[in-house]
């Protein structure tokens, strides 16, 4: 098999046109493949972060694979749409340009982000579970003592109504009133069950939680080296980008690309001259023809020169008075 054969996958999947790096220099053709491969490199790693991600989030492991799938294919559209429509060596780099390329890195960027954090997660999942766990015993800490003086403060609430109505009825002053003991005395017992049970609920739903946002937020916090693991995962998730931006203008890929571009705008350019008339003469009856401004239609950089001489404000004066 020729190495151009096992290339055209790879080019394939970086975007590129097969049939103009068949020709171009080998180095070239390693370089489009290498950005295939990293690719798909990059979009496995895609599918195994959104899988741990969405896992943790809604606890179903089986089913976070096909959403991490689906998911990981629309981020990848969006990247390999930015890989196609990037000009390597464009012509004029203004104002316009620099700022839709900053913004299109910035979205890059943050498409890495996601990507790069849950796997931060797995690489340092012992690290975070220790930290997770001190957090948990803060937090379960936390919600009893809060439960707690909830409960704490209806029981004596009710034991001081409870205690009242005992003093009333031994002084005389209330009759019958032992009903009304007794269901005081099962809302106090019901009110310690209920406190009981609602601590030990707290506990296990704070200690099985996976607290997956607390722990991106912590990992970072408590780990700021693993930043160098996000830049270098970031910069290799912009190198296909680079791959293709910084290409000699002498290579061939550069010419026969400049050279089809042109030839595929110059040829819808006609189609459209040879229309225009036509649709005007039958929509209203009349042709009408494109008037050309420019020397280098549809590129429109080389304005025509003015010949027409016009005259003086007077002989416009003259003209208008019949002189």
């Amino acid at each position: 098999m020729s190495r151009t054969k096992i290339y055209r996958p790879f080019w394939k999947i970086a975007g590129e046109d097969k049939n103009i790096l068949r020709d171009s220099e080998e180095h070239l053709q390693l370089r489009f493949a290498l950005s295939g491969f990293l690719i798909i490199l990059l979009f496995i790693i895609a599918v195994i972060s959104y899988h741990h991600t969405f896992s943790q989030i809604f606890n179903i492991p089986n089913i976070s694979w096909i959403w991490s799938l689906l998911f990981s294919l629309m981020i990848f559209n969006i990247y390999k749409l930015s890989l196609i429509t990037i000009s390597a060596n464009p012509n004029r780099k203004g104002v316009g340009y620099i700022s839709s390329f900053f913004i299109r890195i910035s979205i890059l960027l943050l498409l890495g982000l996601t990507i790069i954090k849950p796997i931060e997660t797995l690489i340092l999942r012992r690290s975070l579970n220790i930290e997770l766990a001190h957090l948990k015993v803060d937090e379960i800490k936390k919600a009893t003592i809060q439960t707690a003086a909830y409960f704490d403060n209806e029981i004596a609430s009710n034991d001081h109504e409870l205690i009242r109505q005992q003093e009333l009825l031994k002084d005389g002053r209330i009759k019958n009133n032992i009903k009304r003991i007794e269901l005081l005395k099962a809302k106090t017992l019901k009110l310690e069950l209920d406190k009981k049970e609602l601590i030990e609920e707290t506990e296990k739903r704070i200690d099985s939680s996976p607290h997956y946002v607390r722990g991106l937020i912590l990992l970072n916090y408590k780990f700021p080296w693993v930043w160098i693991i996000s830049i270098g995962f970031l910069l290799l998730f912009l190198t296909p980008l680079f791959l293709k931006y910084f290409i000699s203008r002498s290579s061939s890929y550069d010419i026969i690309r400049a050279e089809l571009n042109r030839d595929i705008i110059l040829d819808e350019y006609a189609k459209f001259k040879k229309l225009y008339p036509l649709l005007f003469q039958n929509s209203i009856g009349k042709r009408i023809e494109l008037e050309e401004r420019f020397e280098d239609p549809p590129f429109n950089q080389i304005p025509k020169t003015i010949t027409r001489k016009t005259g003086t404000e007077l002989d416009y004066m003259n003209y208008l008075n019949g002189l």
